[in-house]
């Protein structure tokens, strides 16, 4: 899914959380990604619009201060890349929100924001399915 010109898929990582924003990113360069984060969502939307065609996958906390949230982002996300899915960092049960457009991931699972993002690139992106948030005991 990456163009010819590059040779890594870029993500843009959007958590306001310093901890969790850096925890993410070093797991995705672990993983063979290339990083763009942001601590917010009016700067990550700067960079959906200067960088659109260029930012390959959107992963953002739906809840975010300010006035941008996760849909927002999504949407301007989906301008550059209607067929692929959002993932969206939840707390909150998905079935309460639909779009086929988006991946709801719990913020307490980093490592799952890997493992789809790697299903994601070998599966056609309409063939990917909405992960259920797994309760504890």
């Amino acid at each position: 899914m990456v163009s010819t010109s590059r040779s890594k898929v870029t993500v843009l990582v959007v958590e306001d959380d310093a901890l969790t924003r850096e925890l993410l990113a070093q797991l995705l360069h672990a993983g063979g990604f290339n990083v763009i984060a942001a601590p917010a969502g009016d700067r990550a939307l700067l960079n959906l619009c200067h960088l659109g065609n260029e930012i390959d996958w959107l992963v953002s906390k739906v809840s975010l201060p300010g006035l941008v949230c996760g849909w927002i982002l999504a949407d301007e996300y989906h301008e550059h890349h209607p067929d692929r899915p959002a993932l969206l960092l939840s707390t909150s049960d998905p079935a309460a929100k639909t779009s086929a457009n988006v991946v709801f991931i719990p913020p307490a699972a980093p490592m799952r924001v890997i493992e789809v993002l790697q299903a994601m690139e070998g599966l056609e992106p309409a063939r990917v399915l909405q992960i259920p948030i797994s309760r504890a005991a």
